[in-house]
């Protein structure tokens, strides 16, 4: 972008790109601009560029990109009641059905044929991407993938919608419809495309091919989950993923066994670990923090009595701070300071400044210590009884060159400074026996131009160089 700007006034300078130090006409401008866009393909790197060559001047002045597509974006409330579509009838909570996690509830009342939520669609032309494989050795020893073994699929796969008898993906990106559960029977909702949204659903799209698909770079298809009766408020609603999907699950379920420690390190569950009680309940994050009466271990306690595998350890320390470097140090910094609520726990750009830790000392409260570890519970305001000594490591970067570490001991550490967090892709849904299918779009909605499942996708061009 920054030689754009200077093809158009023939400086580096921002603060020249006004009309009369521009030195090419407003068409020609625009023409070069839809050059760079799409020379010598259109590629998903150059769809991140501004749409016209007007807004690529304003984020060259501006330095930025985001604000420049942020500003474009905003609506007034008259022209969002005109073509908008409401997005907050649904919210996530615990689910009816027993085990299935999350659901999506109706938070006000949707009449029969009424909008449950919109659904734009980012389209997969072949849902071999979604596959994993084995890794093998390339003959100059390189690691690479065995595609001729695939031993799983990515999770992704269980959010799409496809059909069988096509290689394309669906997947929908609306707020909350990803926790719309199955119901066979009790269904409460079905799928429709869109009819009145024409400035991003592509109508014509439909009648194309899946290849055609591969080579549209941005998202241009909407579904919309519609209720097929009276919905009340708080209701959960349901689809019916279809035959394929349950017939998949059914079988899934009979054929699935617990799986153990060493095949499956990575995945502990409730299976592999067990609380000390017996119940069977896993030892979640979410049990770790309820729990305010448990002392937190020590890493050297840790050593003999760790934490779950699936666990990690996050602390409430603000590491910004007034020190500065005259050059990078060579050694690493050591702060030591005792914890202040005032300034840890505060935030930051609307987020809490968290880094991982590890607890190296306990001890008692004092008598006449005040560090605040009230709950925001009103039904527990129970008092920590020890405060702690942490240890935190941190990386802090000068440029993309050159980075440097600082470490911290924060004395007099409050329990509720302390957070134990679930480790990425550690739950159940990543187990290697995890269950994937993806929906069923019905049949009496997808497209017969899409139905492929004897050909493959033919390569591009540039992917044969």
């Amino acid at each position: 972008m920054k030689k754009y700007g200077k093809m158009l006034v023939g400086t580096d300078s921002p603060d020249d790109l006004v009309e009369d130090k521009i030195m090419i006409g407003d068409e020609v401008q625009k023409d070069l601009w839809d050059i760079i866009k799409t020379h010598p393909y259109v590629s998903r790197e150059r769809q991140a560029l501004p749409e016209t060559h007007k807004d690529g001047i304003r984020a060259i002045k501006a330095g930025d990109i985001m604000g420049v597509e942020v500003e474009n974006s905003i609506r007034s409330l008259v022209y969002l009641e005109e073509h908008g579509k409401c997005v907050d009838n649904i919210v996530p909570q615990q689910s009816t059905i027993p085990h299935a996690g999350r659901g999506a509830f109706a938070t006000r009342f949707i009449p029969k044929g009424g909008l449950v939520a919109p659904a734009p669609l980012v389209h997969i032309a072949d849902k071999s991407k979604a596959n994993m494989y084995a890794t093998k050795k390339s003959p100059n020893g390189n690691i690479t993938r065995d595609e001729e073994k695939v031993v799983h699929k990515q999770i992704i796969l269980n959010y799409c919608f496809g059909h069988p008898n096509s290689t394309l993906l669906l997947f929908p990106y609306s707020s909350n419809v990803v926790y719309i559960n199955h119901h066979s029977t009790e269904y409460n909702a079905k799928l429709r495309w869109t009819n009145d949204f024409n400035s991003f659903h592509n109508k014509d799209w439909l009648d194309k091919s899946v290849d055609f698909l591969e080579d549209q770079w941005t998202a241009g298809l909407m579904l919309e989950y519609v209720a097929t009766r009276d919905i009340q408020p708080g209701e959960e609603v349901f689809i019916d993923y279809g035959e394929e999907w349950q017939k998949a699950w059914d079988e899934h379920v009979k054929k699935w066994e617990p799986t153990s420690k060493e095949s499956d390190y990575n995945n502990l569950t409730w299976w592999t670990e067990k609380r000390e009680t017996g119940n069977g309940d896993p030892i979640t994050a979410y049990e770790l923090n309820k729990d305010r009466n448990a002392t937190i271990r020590t890493w050297a306690e840790q050593q003999t009595n760790p934490y779950p595998h699936t666990v990690a350890m996050q602390c409430y320390v603000n590491t910004n701070h007034d020190a500065a470097y005259l050059f990078t140090p060579k050694t690493t910094p050591v702060y030591r300071r005792p914890f202040d609520e005032d300034v840890d726990m505060a935030m930051d750009d609307e987020e809490y400044h968290m880094a991982d830790c590890q607890v190296r000392e306990r001890y008692e409260r004092g008598e006449d210590d005040s560090s605040d570890d009230s709950s925001d519970d009103t039904e527990d305001q129970i008092t920590h009884k020890y405060l702690y000594v942490i240890e935190i490591d941190v990386e802090k970067t000068v440029d993309d060159m050159t980075s440097f570490h600082e470490h911290y001991l924060i004395t007099d550490v409050p329990w509720s400074a302390i957070k134990f967090m679930e480790k990425p892709y550690t739950s159940d849904i990543f187990l290697k026996t995890a269950f994937r299918h993806e929906m069923k779009l019905p049949d009496e909605i997808f497209p017969k131009s899409w139905m492929n499942f004897d050909e493959k996708p033919k390569a591009k061009w540039y992917e044969l160089w």
